[in-house]
């Protein structure tokens, strides 16, 4: 059964990482990114190549490891991986197993970050490497404008808010702003182009119909 897509705001929680080998390390990256306070802890560590803001524990998994952390990742061997797996599930801990994902609750999905635009792609476990290789050809697709649009309507949208008080008016017109057209002319003529555009049909929205009485 396909899980429920769902991004968490993790800024200031506590994560724990057991497994620090190229897959804990990447797991532990992802969870920093995105604001974590990342715990690892593998009797093996070395600094060498350990990505900043991990707080890195030369010490074999224990379950008091669990206490205060809302996530954890099992990236050690399986059979580590199955220990965390159940004492995290025993404790209502959201917990992903690199190992055995369909034995955790949770499943990290193929991700393409630029900016304010994340992408996502998921196969419900079944392959993480055709998950990856869909990431990789939906970001090539979308490339840097993406993002960019996305930066212009983020600065553009208190202004939208401004000018056009009615809620339908906006709908209409930011609907509108979504349109791949925008994508395309920015990818043809530029950021300064689209932004002088939008700004021309940010006012023809705020103008009153042309049957409106004086």
């Amino acid at each position: 059964m396909p899980g429920y897509p769902i991004e968490l705001d993790l800024a200031g929680r506590s994560a724990l990482v057991v497994g620090l080998g190229t897959v804990g390390r990447r797991k532990a990256a992802g969870l920093v990114a995105a604001g974590a306070r990342v715990i690892g802890v593998d009797p093996a560590v070395g600094t060498p190549g350990l990505p900043a803001g991990i707080e890195a524990r030369a010490e074999a998994y224990r379950i008091d490891h669990l206490r205060g952390v809302v996530l954890v990742v099992a990236a050690a061997t399986a059979a580590v991986n199955r220990r965390v797996v159940t004492d995290a599930q025993e404790r209502d801990i959201w917990v992903n197993s690199a190992s055995d994902p369909a034995a955790g609750n949770f499943r990290v999905p193929a991700i393409w970050r630029d900016g304010p635009v994340t992408l996502t792609v998921s196969t419900a476990g079944a392959s993480p490497a055709l998950a990856a290789a869909m990431r990789d050809r939906a970001a090539a697709a979308l490339g840097p404008a993406a993002a960019g649009l996305a930066r212009l309507l983020a600065e553009l949208r208190p202004e939208v808010r401004a000018r056009l008080p009615d809620p339908g008016t906006r709908r209409r017109l930011l609907a509108d702003w979504a349109d791949p057209r925008w994508q395309d002319l920015w990818i043809a003529s530029g950021p300064e182009a689209v932004r002088r555009e939008l700004l021309l049909a940010l006012g023809r929205a705020g103008e009153p119909p042309a049957d409106a009485e004086p």
